[in-house]
């Protein structure tokens, strides 16, 4: 197979997977989405695909969770246009800079690292654009309230991260090892 299509395999295969493991039944934030982030960082040297890959995942999951799941309190342009959404998609995008730093460092403690990071910062920016969007008060008491109910989910969060992130990298470096044909350079061009 040529370089081209295993890199289009390999884009497109992410960015599905993603997407449709945010439509399946899961625990809160116990997706691959931050992995697909954090590998796009990593592993793909156009640094432009690299922040793309997951935005569009993204993109795609929640139209079609908006849309097939029939989330009637909000349409697809109030969704989109919300400070909470704009924060959310920023955090993956700070999650794809984090991958930046994984290149040529992708030790199974540089990956646990990682993970915790990306779900930190997800936290973080998440959370602070449910307090923008949410009904508590505009006030520090009102943030550290949103930060104090988004708790649960961070553990969550960081479980779904560390499982997919050693799964996903895992896979990546087995399929590596085992095929002479794909080269560093086919994920990395």
């Amino acid at each position: 197979m040529k370089n081209n299509q295993t890199k289009i395999i390999l884009v497109i295969s992410a960015i599905a997977v993603a997407a449709l493991f945010r439509l399946i039944p899961h625990w809160p934030n116990f997706t691959p989405m931050a992995t697909i982030a954090l590998m796009g960082g990593a592993l793909v040297a156009n640094r432009f695909m690299g922040f793309i890959i997951p935005l569009i995942a993204l993109l795609i999951s929640d139209v079609l969770t908006i849309t097939l799941i029939n989330y009637r309190w909000i349409s697809l342009g109030d969704y989109f246009t919300s400070a909470s959404t704009l924060l959310l998609y920023s955090s993956f995008i700070a999650i794809t800079a984090l991958g930046l730093l994984l290149r040529n460092r992708q030790s199974w403690s540089n990956l646990a690292t990682a993970s915790l990071a990306s779900a930190l910062v997800f936290f973080i920016i998440s959370n602070f654009g449910d307090w923008l969007g949410n009904t508590l008060p505009k006030t520090f008491a009102g943030l550290l309230a949103t930060y104090e109910l988004g708790i649960p989910f961070f553990s969550y969060n960081l479980l779904g991260n560390l499982f997919y992130t050693f799964l996903f990298f895992g896979i990546f470096h087995f399929i590596y090892s085992k095929n002479s044909q794909l080269s560093k350079e086919t994920v990395r061009k």
